[in-house]
């Protein structure tokens, strides 16, 4: 067995019911094995559907009344024999109960004409005497339980196909797992590590815990410290910013309400991307500035003195603390590279992506250039089956319009044909000629035709407008990216320093103990974070260790053999 929620979900309940019943062109009607109804007084699809779109009127809210979803067999099931319509009917009043939908108006049909039987749920959201709608948050999780359940109840195969694959992927990722399918490749693009994310119960730990450093900072750099100190950097990603730890992340939205993107922004009176230029310059220049400590050779005896008596009173270190030190600064000055890194992908996405809104602008132009000629010449093939002088009525027309207006040149036009110059044919009392019989035939859809003109020409222009908005949005986004390349260097650059902070935190984090990180003076989320990364280090050590020796015994073995 397995499950498939359509992504797309049915906007019409009597297309659905009627599709799924076979009564449209193209389906037979013995593709049905049986249908099923609740709530309902037929499974006549017409009437059924009529009587579900009555019940969603009742709501207001509502949007999108009609949900559909599939239960799915293994054709080795069926062929065994096990998949028969009562195993059917009974699976689908068990999957109604446990998705609490036995009080909501819903049909089941189950269909015979491919390899795998299946069922298709054609449930109304809306409750019939509540009239509130059914809520499918999490309804896949649901289902994957279900189905799971029932499998095991009759003995049937679970089908783990990649609708079943990606919900366990939805389950780990809540739970802060794994990364989302789109981040694991991403971060295969850019060349870099993935991050998990926070589980629930952490991201409202963390909520609580930064709750008065978002209320109390006055600027990003204010917030940038504040949350530095709890092990907590900031990066752009996609429209809006994340939270992370160096090895999890959560959205800034999950602070809580009020902390949000543009909200800060606004407060603070500066985005976030110019602050991180401006901080970008900062870090790339105290990277890059050479010790200006000052030799105490240069100091006469009373200077010299007063530095080593400062020195003298400055509180000793021991070796563990001083270790746990050099990792902290090492580690926040990664963290703080990339963020620099983050920042830059974000502009050259920012540039790529306008970049393809220019274009696709630019193609749409020569689109609506080549509709607004169409247009043009079908007006101006009307105008000369109506008058003797087509060009010329054109031109009084366009001089109507620019006078009087759009709607009130219509107007003159509609009660006064004769405005915009000769008609063809001729009137005679009551008789006309076939030109003027003509005239007066085409003469009908003359307004039309210059309105669908208009729309064309409005059209053309709206486009040209996109154009120039495009190529300011892509001058904008080129200007902040060579910004960002002009501090941090080309994408190789900024590789490879980002390599050498990695190595820096390496070689920091073997010089640490367990014992000295939960006595530093930090705070308890910096230690944790701390402890946290040094395991991990201490994991992949040992791991290292294990493959060499199971390389040696290998070794060893091929040794033997050989001799």
């Amino acid at each position: 067995m397995r499950f498939k929620i359509p992504k797309q979900q049915p906007e019409s309940f009597r297309a659905s019911a009627l599709y799924l019943a076979g009564l449209v062109k193209g389906l037979s009607p013995d593709r049905v094995e049986f249908v099923e109804r609740r709530n309902l007084h037929t499974d006549n699809p017409r009437a059924a559907a009529a009587v579900m779109d009555a019940t969603a009127a009742q709501s207001k809210r509502c949007k999108q009344p009609a949900y559909h979803f599939i239960i799915t067999f293994d054709p080795k099931d069926a062929a065994a024999g096990k998949v028969t319509p009562e195993v059917k009917r009974k699976v689908a009043q068990q999957v109604i109960e446990r998705m609490g939908l036995s009080e909501h108006q819903l049909m089941v049909y189950s269909h015979k004409d491919t390899d795998h039987p299946h069922m298709h749920f054609l449930v109304n959201r809306i409750h019939p005497a509540m009239h509130v709608a059914y809520d499918r948050h999490q309804d896949g999780r649901r289902l994957t339980g279900i189905v799971h359940e029932l499998a095991r109840e009759h003995g049937l195969n679970i089908l783990r196909n990649r609708e079943y694959e990606r919900q366990l992927g939805r389950d780990m990722e809540e739970q802060g797992l794994q990364p989302t399918d789109a981040d694991y490749w991403q971060a295969r693009r850019d060349g870099r590590e993935t991050r998990s994310r926070f589980g629930e119960e952490e991201v409202s730990h963390l909520r609580e815990v930064l709750y008065a450093d978002f209320r109390g900072a006055e600027n990003w750099a204010d917030l940038s410290q504040r949350l530095a100190a709890k092990g907590i950097t900031m990066e752009r990603k996609g429209q809006g910013l994340i939270l992370t730890d160096g090895e999890r992340e959560a959205k800034l939205s999950d602070m809580g309400k009020g902390v949000r993107f543009r909200t800060l922004e606004e407060r603070f009176g500066e985005g976030f991307d110019d602050y991180m230029a401006r901080r970008t310059t900062e870090i790339a220049r105290t990277d890059r500035q050479p010790d200006e400590r000052i030799d105490t050779r240069d100091l006469d005896d009373a200077e010299r003195r007063t530095v080593e008596g400062f020195m003298a009173e400055e509180p000793e270190a021991s070796p563990g603390e001083a270790a746990v030190r050099r990792f902290d600064d090492a580690d926040m000055d990664y963290r703080y590279w990339g963020q620099v890194e983050a920042s830059y992908r974000t502009a050259a996405g920012k540039v790529r992506y306008a970049e393809r809104q220019q274009t696709f602008q630019e193609k749409q132009e020569g689109r609506d250039r080549s509709w607004l000629e169409k247009r043009s010449r079908s007006l101006d093939d009307i105008l000369a089956k109506v008058y003797r002088d087509g060009a010329k009525a054109r031109t009084i027309w366009d001089a109507l319009e620019d006078k009087h207006g759009i709607l009130d040149a219509e107007r003159m036009v509609q009660e006064d044909p004769f405005i915009l110059g000769a008609v063809r044919g001729v009137r005679m009392g009551e008789s006309r000629s076939a030109a003027r019989k003509e005239a007066k035939r085409y003469y009908r859809y003359l307004a039309e035709r210059r309105r669908k003109w208009r729309d064309a020409v409005n059209r053309l222009g709206h486009t040209q407008y996109q154009i120039e908005q495009a190529r300011r949005r892509v001058a904008q986004a080129v200007r902040d990216f060579e910004l960002l390349r002009q501090i941090a260097g080309t994408p190789e650059t900024l590789r490879a320093t980002m390599l050498e902070k990695i190595r820096q935190r390496a070689r920091a984090l073997s010089h640490v103990t367990e014992r000295a990180i939960r006595q530093a003076n930090l705070s308890d989320e910096r230690r944790k974070q701390l402890h946290r990364a040094w395991r991990t280090a201490q994991e992949r050590k040992l791991e290292r260790e294990r493959k060499r020796e199971r390389g040696r015994a290998i070794g060893l073995d091929l040794g033997t053999f050989d001799d």
